[in-house]
């Protein structure tokens, strides 16, 4: 008995360690490519460097007379916990419609646009909401629009009308994104 004790402790010591050593499979939303010294790569094999990450969408027409419409379009920064994009614009009373494209492979995300300052606590709230609300909490004034939670490779569309004129935050509420997935959304 006490031998079996002894290789059972072994085994899940060396289990521990290994997961231990390969870490976790979901990438670091901080981490910065670091590239090989020029001298040990040759120049064929030499990742170029991608290109800067826009900042922000306009809307796609003019605002009339009820506002206009805004077609905006975001995505995830591959798997790593970010959007795309860290800025929207659109024109107050406009009609707006913010597709929201999950390219990720491995995570589920939702697209919600709340007020300045309540990311954090809609977040929060959407916890308690669960998973069948779509982490997000059930008919919050916060919440101006919003996507339902999407896996991956899924898209959908949040359809609202422009807020007034100011700053709002948009954010991912899936539980512990809204910590690296959130942007400004500014109406003009």
């Amino acid at each position: 008995m006490r031998k079996s004790l002894l290789i059972l402790s072994a085994i899940l010591s060396i289990v521990m360690l290994l997961a231990i050593a390969c870490g976790s499979d979901e990438a670091d939303p901080n981490a910065t490519a670091t590239a090989a010294p020029p001298a040990t790569v040759p120049v064929g094999d030499r990742a170029t460097e991608p290109p800067p990450r826009p900042t922000s969408v306009p809307a796609t027409s003019a605002p009339s007379q009820g506002g206009g419409a805004a077609a905006l379009v975001i995505d995830v920064n591959g798997d790593a916990l970010q959007f795309d994009l860290d800025s929207l614009t659109a024109t107050e009373g406009s009609d707006v419609v913010v597709t929201f494209n999950n390219s990720s492979s491995v995570n589920s995300h939702n697209w919600a646009l709340v007020e300045a300052g309540t990311k954090d606590a809609v977040a929060t709230d959407g916890l308690a909401a669960g998973q069948d609300n779509h982490w997000l909490p059930v008919n919050d004034s916060r919440v101006v629009g919003s996507t339902i939670v999407l896996g991956p490779g899924e898209s959908a569309d949040a359809t609202f009308t422009a807020p007034a004129a100011g700053t709002y935050q948009f954010v991912c509420t899936f539980p512990g994104h809204n910590f690296t997935m959130f942007g400004e959304f500014t109406v003009n």
